[in-house]
């Protein structure tokens, strides 16, 4: 593995030169892709929470302690390991793994949960989860391209209203249903649900796209509608967060999302969101037209 140990603390740096570097635990290594799995090292001890532990500085030995937020992490190329400050013992590892399947780790936890917005400890995960994605993007980008099936953003379903947002929204059919036949996404069934709303389909008609929205209702997969299902003007973040909270429970710790090109800055895009019970998740959104654009770019 090149010399790098898994339980090393690293210096790593990002694949583009605006993004700040950061320290990071490294947890496993992936020798089929190269690539790392990390958890982000944070000096603001402060800021602990129950799902943080505070590596004091005999323990890895430098003269500073540092936290680590096991519900921060992600995948790192081997290339972008600079270099190694310190190292922890297999049982931190074991305790990472622990806190986020929520089990004890037999050692204290940095601080009490964080519970609510008003938490200064909130904004501080979301800010430690971005710091996170900006180092990992270029990885996470490659692991996940073409290997697992997308869903529809369901706020890509948003009724357009301007001639950008409809020539958007149309491009976004066709090639989520090209998608579909070609195996790489797939339609939730939760979005034959939409036909109930009479308000939406009839903003659909005026729009003039009341026929796209049939073509998704026809390549829909029925399979994951939600048991609790309640119409309502919120519809769409009712779906966006049921999205989160069933991958989340299958053991994920992200959600690949495509949207229209209106909806994201460029061909992918990670947001921080959080699952019902308060959970840092990785929502990745895909562009349709600028993701076509930029494999013509490059390709031709």
């Amino acid at each position: 593995m090149t010399g790098i140990e898994i339980g090393g603390i690293y210096r790593t740096v990002a694949m583009d030169r605006d993004t700040p570097s950061a320290l990071v635990l490294v947890t496993d290594f992936d020798d089929a892709t190269q690539s790392l799995t990390v958890t982000l090292l944070s000096p603001d001890i402060e800021f602990g929470s129950s799902a943080d532990i505070v590596l004091s500085g005999d323990e890895i030995g430098r003269t500073y302690g540092l936290l680590a937020e096991s519900d921060i992490f992600g995948y790192v190329w081997v290339v972008q390991i600079d270099r190694r400050v310190g190292r922890v013992e297999p049982s931190v590892l074991t305790a990472l793994t622990e806190l986020r399947d929520e089990g004890a780790i037999g050692r204290p936890v940095a601080g009490p949960p964080v519970v609510g917005r008003d938490d200064p400890r909130w904004n501080f995960k979301i800010h430690e989860l971005k710091r996170l994605q900006r180092l990992t993007a270029d990885c996470t980008r490659e692991l996940i391209d073409g290997e697992r099936v997308v869903s529809i953003d369901p706020h890509a379903l948003r009724v357009p209203f301007t001639e950008t947002e409809i020539a958007a929204f149309e491009e976004f059919v066709v090639e989520v249903v090209e998608s579909v036949e070609r195996g790489t996404a797939r339609v939730p069934g939760w979005l034959v649900d939409i036909a109930l709303d009479a308000d939406l389909v009839a903003s659909y008609r005026a729009a003039g796209l009341y026929n796209s929205l049939r073509l998704l209702w026809k390549v829909a997969d029925t399979a994951d509608v939600p048991a609790a299902y309640h119409p309502s003007r919120t519809r769409l973040e009712h779906f966006h967060q049921f999205q989160v909270d069933t991958t989340a429970a299958s053991g994920h710790s992200s959600l690949w999302l495509l949207s229209r090109s209106t909806d994201v800055r460029g061909p992918i895009e990670a947001r921080a969101a959080r699952t019902r019970d308060g959970r840092l998740f990785q929502v990745s959104l895909v562009s349709a037209s600028a993701r076509v654009t930029q494999y013509r770019e490059v390709h031709a």
